[in-house]
């Protein structure tokens, strides 16, 4: 959006030079301003003025033998043109951002639909139709769909007309009809309509007021319209579009694309970094007291689902998704036959539906049938703790992968009768991925990358939510030689296992899988920890110096997976003699 912000902006200023130029003898009765994007891994044009603002593929109309202006302006997605091939007129090439080039001529004296498009990428979807008069247009059929919530379901709510109330209804249009689809979101949810074989692909919408796509249903079939918002169709968000008998011998149900987003994507450029980034670091030592030896109570746990841009490294920006602004969640604390009464908000702002799902619930879903919030919205549901043990919870919205990937998971421990044993330090560590556009490394605000994600290809390696959030002074972990250290440990993932290890030590005990009820492991020296697992560690520190949490998949640290255990107070000689060396990474 920034871009096409900055594009109009270009155009305004080309507006107001050629208002300067004299007119020419023959006048142009219209203007169609076009840029370029990259949309669901296919290039488009999109409108940006008039009528034509934020279609993709825009339809153009104009009046026989009347005289238009086609300008088309470069987003910076790769090299573009634009010809009318029926005209025999192709524009120059433009190669960088912000570059234009402009096509004017006079529409054929009759009623016709001619084809434009990019010569380099019309197979990729850059092309769209101008019609002129009447053109071969059968006929217009419109519709408004409401994208909603019902039911634990993201679906499309027909408005108006015969479709009035229906869920995902069958749209019907004729061969060549103009086929105009207007999109709203009540509830602000964040969602987006395409149809995949007619190269329609709405922009995203959170609003009541909308956006309309257009297109022409060039051929007989059934064609599924569904939202494309990661997780929403797999959440229920598709319907049919069918088009005259709905029975095409060429139809596939695989879409019309024959290629990969990863086949034509270019390396997306990352934005400025947003000045407002916030730490969303959760502090190792962020942990409720121990609850010791009482009996079982009510409690009430209180969650927000906050959606904010946060530091994902120096100098790097990331929207993360979070429960209550942090990434882990908050590290909840409860006893073994408490009954919990949890409450989840949604904020106001928020693009989607958020939820939770605790793997220390024994109920459907985990409290994520129950717990489906829209942007506003607060949910509740109470469950009672029947196994002690250190659990993982998460967002369980589709696509459940992409909301753990922004952040959204923490953990619970449930304590077991009396307590848990005395120690010096407690500490609370998860692991998890980030699947961004940009390379590991890139300063300014990086974007998410679904294509990734689905291919488990991540950019960054992190503790805590951020490239290396537990090595600096704000939130490295603190202990004293001769105290006793536990780290709860759990992996956030979405996708990898973790090989957790301490250099320098040596777990004393290790609770495998974070069962408190069996007899822990002695002398560990690597724990292997699932996507959505846990464990609970313990070891006495009994020399000083700074000791590197890491996961032992080691190439995973130059992805930004460390953090420090610094311990302080007098060398011990008898167990450890030797200098620091410089460039030890100690």
């Amino acid at each position: 959006m920034n871009i096409l912000k900055r594009l109009l902006a270009i155009i305004l200023v080309l507006t107001l030079i050629t208002a300067c130029i004299p007119s020419s003898e023959i006048t142009v009765a219209e203007e169609f301003v076009l840029t370029t994007d990259l949309r669901g891994g296919q290039f488009v044009f999109v409108g940006v003025n008039g009528d034509i603002n934020g279609v993709v593929n825009p339809s153009l109309r104009a009046k026989p033998g009347e005289r238009i202006t086609v300008m088309l302006v470069n987003s910076g997605w790769g090299t573009h043109n634009i010809v009318f091939p029926d005209l025999n007129i192709e524009s120059t090439t433009i190669k960088k951002q912000g570059e234009t080039t402009s096509l004017t001529f006079t529409v054929p004296n009759e009623d016709t639909s001619l084809e434009y498009y990019d010569t380099n990428f019309k197979r990729l979807g850059m092309r769209g139709i101008l019609v002129v008069g009447k053109g071969a247009i059968a006929g217009t059929v419109e519709y408004t769909l409401d994208g909603r919530f019902v039911n634990g379901k993201m679906v499309y709510i027909g408005v108006g007309g015969d479709i009035n109330g229906q869920v995902n209804p069958d749209l019907t249009a004729n061969p060549g009809d103009l086929v105009k689809i207007h999109l709203t979101s009540s509830e602000g949810v964040l969602h987006n309509l395409y149809v995949d074989e007619f190269n329609a692909k709405s922009e995203d919408v959170s609003t009541a007021e909308g956006i309309t796509i257009e297109f022409i249903a060039g051929e007989e079939g059934t064609f599924m319209y569904y939202c494309a918002v990661p997780g929403h169709r797999q959440l229920g968000m598709e319907g049919k579009l069918i088009v005259g008998s709905g029975v095409s011998s060429q139809q596939s149900s695989t879409g019309s694309s024959q290629f990969t987003s990863q086949q034509i994507a270019p390396v997306e450029a990352a934005g400025p970094a947003d000045p407002n980034a916030v730490d969303i670091v959760r502090d190792p030592t962020d942990i409720p007291a121990p609850i010791g030896d009482r009996a079982p109570e009510h409690v009430v746990i209180n969650l927000e689902a906050v959606e904010l841009v946060g530091k994902l490294a120096d100098g790097t920006t990331y929207k993360y998704w979070t429960f209550n602004g942090k990434v882990p969640g908050p590290f909840l604390r409860i006893r073994v036959g408490d009954t919990v009464e949890l409450h989840l908000k949604n904020l106001p702002d928020s693009m989607m539906a958020h939820s939770i799902d605790l793997h220390a619930v024994t109920g459907p879903g985990g409290g994520a049938v129950s717990t489906q919030t829209t942007p506003g919205g607060e949910t509740t549901f109470t469950f009672k703790a029947l196994n002690p043990g250190v659990f993982v919870y998460h967002c369980a919205t589709p696509m459940v992968a992409h909301h753990m990937a922004n952040g959204m998971y923490g953990l619970i421990l449930v304590e077991p009768e009396g307590g848990l044993p005395p120690v010096d330090r407690e500490f609370y560590v998860m692991q998890g991925e980030l699947y961004t556009s940009q390379p590991f490394g890139t300063e300014g605000a990086l974007t998410e990358n679904i294509d990734k994600l689905l291919d488990e290809n991540p950019e960054y390696f992190v503790f805590n939510g951020a490239s290396l959030a537990l090595a600096g002074e704000d939130h490295m972990l603190h202990a004293n030689v001769g105290e006793t250290v536990r780290i709860y440990f759990g992996v956030g993932g979405p996708n990898f296992i973790s090989s957790f290890h301490v250099i320098g030590e040596i777990f004393d005990r290790v609770y495998d899988q974070a069962s408190l009820t069996s007899n822990p492991l002695t002398d560990v020296q690597t724990t292997i920890v699932p996507p959505g697992g846990a464990t609970m560690v313990e070891f006495k520190v009994e020399v000083p110096g700074n000791y590197i949490l890491v996961d032992h998949a080691l190439s995973r640290l130059e992805h930004g997976l460390a953090g420090y255990l610094s311990v302080s107070g007098e060398p011990n000689l008898e167990i450890y003699d030797g200098e620091t060396m410089p460039g030890s990474g100690h």
